[in-house]
């Protein structure tokens, strides 16, 4: 994406597939988009940065999408975790996404089409 804006907060993007349009949809809200593409590079960019939140597509094969999200947690408990589902998830994805929100209830889990209105409604919150 293009240079952090002054005053931009910073969202990290995991997704181990393409999520152009979701990294355009932060962008356009007023975020500065950090993106990796694995869980792994996402905990090693949460230990030397400060972060408003990670938002989680798909966290590639080092680490699931559950364990990303813990370890994120634990190194950011303020980091607001938001994962972003297809409308009827593969039973694997939705086995890890109901984990997360046992662990951690205050996690967002909303499909690309809830995102905008979620973006529009946190920006009218901060």
């Amino acid at each position: 994406m293009s240079d952090q804006k002054p005053g931009a907060q910073k969202i990290l993007l995991v997704g181990s597939r393409a999520c152009v349009h979701v990294e355009e949809l932060f962008a356009r809200a007023g975020y500065y988009v950090v993106k990796v593409h694995d869980g792994v590079a996402a905990v090693e960019r949460a230990r030397r940065e400060s972060l408003r939140a990670a938002v989680l597509i798909s966290t590639g094969r080092g680490m699931d999408l559950a364990e990303t999200a813990l370890t994120l947690r634990d190194i950011a408990p303020s980091l607001e975790i938001i994962i972003l589902v297809d409308r009827k998830p593969e039973e694997e994805t939705a086995t890890q996404t109901d984990a997360v929100f046992r662990a951690i209830p205050q996690a967002k889990i909303l499909t690309e089409a809830d995102l905008n209105s979620y973006l529009a409604f946190s920006k009218r919150m901060t």
